[in-house]
């Protein structure tokens, strides 16, 4: 099984490899996600620390970033770092500032291949919100797939924010991979202040555990979204043979 840069899922709708030429795709992307109010709560993301167009430059470069297309239209994308280059950051550096659970071997752990997951931006939108799933879970597949360029992960690490405003956008995400959440780290951003995010680790294990099981019973939509998940050897298996992709109704107002 060869590794795929590009995948349709439906008519219309199609995820990609982004590359050097996509920043002006990501910063009007970046430009349209809803910023939420200082002391709210939201489930419509928008607040993305790291966005100036230089260092989304630097992702595009060397990161492993997806696009979803919606009608030749880019409505999302990822960006996430294999283990090289996640050691190399400024996140891996602050490792010994972050507030850990004692109830796990945080150092056995970190000595493991990981991968970090740094950020899902979606734009609204009921068709956004169903393809942004499978945006997100090309992307994590990615890191757990032993055909992937980088390599297999065993960890993805990933951040949620929970001040100044608690970021839930992406935690009905991170529920059905089998994340858990395993600390926190208080940050300084000079456009922002006081940041203070959660930490998040998914098991390569428990990951393909969750999206077998839900394999064994997938809705039409829980279909359509695993179509993203290309590394587990017996998911064509449990969902069956694949059926014509419906043609994308447009959203109603």
């Amino acid at each position: 099984m060869t590794f795929e840069h590009e995948s349709t899922l439906a008519r219309g709708v199609r995820l990609r490899r982004g590359g050097t030429d996509d920043l002006s795709l990501l910063l009007a992307i970046r430009a349209g996600l809803p910023m939420p109010s200082s002391s709210a709560a939201t489930q419509s993301g928008g607040f993305l620390l790291g966005s100036d167009p230089s260092t989304y430059q630097r992702l595009l470069e060397v990161g492993l970033v997806w696009i979803l297309e919606l009608d030749g239209e880019a409505a999302g994308f990822t960006l996430c770092l294999a283990d090289p280059l996640l050691r190399a950051s400024p996140l891996w550096a602050r490792r010994h500032e972050a507030q850990w659970s004692p109830a796990l071997p945080m150092e056995a752990l970190l000595s493991r291949r990981i991968a970090y997951f740094d950020q899902l931006a979606v734009l609204p939108g009921l068709r956004s919100r169903l393809w942004g799933a499978a945006l997100a879970l090309r992307a994590l597949d990615e890191l757990f797939d032993p055909q992937a360029p980088a390599g297999e992960h065993d960890l993805v690490l990933t951040t949620t924010v929970v001040e100044p405003i608690v970021n839930a956008a992406a935690l009905p995400y991170l529920a059905r991979v089998g994340a858990q959440r395993i600390g926190t780290l208080d940050e300084r951003y000079p456009a922002v202040g006081r940041v203070v995010s959660a930490l998040h680790l998914i098991d390569a294990g428990a990951y393909r555990q969750h999206i077998g099981a839900l394999a064994r019973r997938p809705g039409p939509a829980t279909r359509r979204v695993l179509a993203g998940a290309r590394s587990l050897p017996d998911l064509g298996r449990l969902l069956g043979s694949p059926k014509p992709a419906a043609p994308v109704q447009p959203e109603t107002a």
